[in-house]
């Protein structure tokens, strides 16, 4: 094998691995720390973080962690934009479920009129009613309830 090959093969390795560990560690390393502090903590975080983790704690340890939303939803506006990027192209039905579960936290915490949002409103609608699960279409379809109907 020649030196540049060798080269390649490392290199490619170093960078696989650097991906690899580039992985859950953040989510991991959050739920590592004092439980009783995770709300207060994640606020320090940046936004995509903020959402990773909330991902992680939402999907990933029972009982979910939906308390973990509250960071994101206090954003407000800054983080609509943000939301709505996760929701394009076709999302799985957990990832709409978390990011309604956020909207609707944001709507209850009025740090962001959601349903004063007629384009925001109607992205949410289509991707609930795209939603294949029938039980996570139904929760979907009461947090757009929950959302419009104060």
């Amino acid at each position: 094998m020649s030196v540049s090959v060798r080269i390649a093969c490392v290199a490619a390795v170093a960078m696989f691995l650097g991906l690899a560990c580039d992985g859950p560690s953040l989510e991991k390393d959050f739920f590592k720390q004092p439980f009783e502090t995770r709300v207060e903590r994640l606020r320090g975080y940046p936004l995509a973080d903020q959402y990773r983790i909330f991902r992680y704690g939402n999907d990933k340890i029972e009982p979910p962690l939906i308390d973990l939303a509250t960071p994101i939803a206090e954003r407000g506006s800054v983080a609509v934009l943000f939301l709505v990027e996760q929701l394009k192209g076709t999302p799985d039905d957990v990832t709409v479920r978390d990011v309604l579960l956020i909207f609707d936290r944001m709507a209850l915490m009025k740090s962001y009129d959601v349903a004063g949002g007629a384009a925001l409103m109607a992205t949410l609608r289509a991707k609930v009613a795209g939603m294949k699960d029938p039980e996570w279409k139904h929760l979907g379809e009461s947090m757009i309830r929950s959302i419009t109907e104060p």
